[in-house]
């Protein structure tokens, strides 16, 4: 799993900022430590618990402290696991052992952010790799008596939300393009993370997306309307020969389709069939996982607003229907979604004709209808036992209130146990209606401690973080993290 630790370029966001780096309200950066402490703490105890005593001695250490010497990727102490990476730490060792890359890295960044040549020579004067990971991501270079420095960059408030920077597909990670100017250099720190650690012994499996080659011949007007951008909350690697796309504010229709030629092209990914759903371009619905998420195979939770009212896309054999269907303008009143459904060709068919057969299947008449069809076509459960929890228990004025603070976007330990913030009370009414434990993590970690439970032996549980600052950020547990490996269910 691939996590973001909060940094300090949070703590540097400002009201008047907020719309260009997509924030919505100023944070307590302590406080947000802490919270995202327990979410570290939480990924450990389930995927690698073999670092849970070491966590455990640090906090009693070191109570007063918001961030513990453990928790912090930059620091000798911290815990270091190698299934729950932090970006941070995984760029520090990119810079670490190799001087050529990390020249090349800073003559990037600084290429990119357009500074002066001064700035860069800065930079590169830093021998130290944990300080110069600190500024490549926060943006702040400090003082050598490690004081308040001063700005090189802007900060990556965004970067805690992992999920956006690459998506892995089975064996393969395609690399996101971000969509706005806040989130590019994220974009352009997972590519060098990628090719020259993740997968340095293997870079045929990283997938890129770009602009058309003529990109730059277009006017203002037609570049905004044909820009190629991708962020990983809008692709959902939802079984394991079945990739969901979202087509949104975030996701264009001209990525939508290099991603499918991408993945289709390439036999070893997998996948066999693509759907997309087009939602409203709307802050509120910025990605599909703000819509919806998975939580046992035979359960999802959903933002109810976008499920009633679906338009159903007539089918077309021909493919440029395509993208003419993706280019209509879909009203933001988070009452309608657009499903269209992709299958891989046979291999002579997609050599003579470069296209791809189309199929809307009938029997999905809106989102309900696709979440139903996954669970009982990819996973095998019977019609009958396909279960849909609503945001806010779809009472107004409750779901679009628990949608906002991300109701919908939960994290899947394992079939049946998620994770999800603990203010929505309204959307635990329907987890509880549908046989599911509620509790906080807090209170999970003394069961663990005292040896009443284990992780594995939890089981349809919704397990709550706290969230007074996280949700601010707006983005909840699935955002937070980047699944690397998946088990096989």
């Amino acid at each position: 799993m691939l996590i973001h630790s909060p940094d300090g370029g949070i703590g540097k966001v400002v009201p008047s900022k907020f719309k260009e780096w997509l924030y919505d309200d100023t944070v307590h950066i302590a406080q947000m430590r802490r919270e995202y402490n327990e979410y570290i703490k939480l990924l450990l105890y389930f995927l690698d618990p073999g670092k849970i005593e070491y966590i455990n001695a640090f906090e009693e250490k070191q109570k007063d402290k918001a961030q513990p010497d453990c928790y912090k990727p930059g620091h000798p102490d911290y815990f270091n696991s190698d299934k729950v990476l932090d970006v941070q730490h995984l760029l520090y060792r990119v810079l670490q052992n190799n001087d050529v890359l990390r020249r090349r890295i800073i003559a990037a960044v600084c290429a990119w952010e357009g500074v002066s040549f001064a700035t860069e020579r800065k930079l590169d004067a830093i021998q130290d790799a944990a300080v110069l990971t600190n500024v490549l991501i926060t943006g702040v270079l400090k003082s050598a008596e490690g004081n308040w420095g001063e700005f090189v960059f802007a900060p990556l408030p965004n970067l805690i939300f992992t999920r956006d920077i690459g998506i892995v597909i089975n064996n393969h990670i395609l690399l996101s393009n971000a969509a706005t100017a806040a989130r590019e250099r994220e974009s352009l720190l997972m590519k060098f993370i990628s090719f020259y650690h993740l997968f340095e012994k293997d870079r045929g499996k990283v997938i890129e997306i770009s602009e058309s080659s003529d990109f730059f011949l277009l006017d203002e007007k037609e570049q905004q309307y044909y820009k190629t951008s991708v962020e990983g909350g809008d692709v959902m690697m939802i079984a394991p020969k079945h990739l969901l796309i979202g087509c949104s504010e975030r996701t264009t229709p001209s990525a939508i389709d290099e991603i499918i030629h991408s993945v289709f092209r390439n036999s070893e990914t997998g996948i066999e069939k693509i759907s997309v759903i087009k939602i409203p371009k709307s802050r509120a619905i910025m990605h599909i996982d703000t819509v919806f998420t998975h939580v046992r195979k035979d359960t999802w939770v959903l933002f109810g607003k976008m499920s009633e009212q679906v338009t159903q896309a007539k089918n077309d054999q021909q493919y440029s229907y395509y993208l003419h269907f993706l280019d209509k303008e879909v009203p933001a009143d988070y009452e309608t979604a657009e499903i269209l459904r992709f299958y891989k060709p046979l291999k002579d068919v997609y050599e003579a004709s470069k296209n791809y057969r189309q199929d809307i299947s009938y029997t999905i008449k809106g989102l309900e209808g696709l979440l139903r069809s996954i669970s009982i076509e990819d996973y095998g459960v019977p019609e009958d036992e396909v279960k849909i929890i609503y945001s806010g228990n779809n009472v107004f004025p409750y779901d679009e209130r628990e949608q906002w603070t991300d109701s919908c976007n939960l994290l899947a330990l394992k079939d049946g146990v998620v994770v999800g913030y603990d203010r929505n009370d309204e959307t635990f009414k329907g987890f509880q209606a549908k046989g599911f434990n509620i509790i906080r993590a807090s209170e999970l970690f003394k069961k663990f401690e005292n040896k009443e439970l284990t992780p594995a032996q939890v089981t349809n549980t919704l397990i709550l973080l706290p969230s007074a600052e996280l949700s601010r950020a707006r983005g909840g547990a699935h955002c937070m993290s980047m699944p690397l490996l998946r088990a096989k269910i």
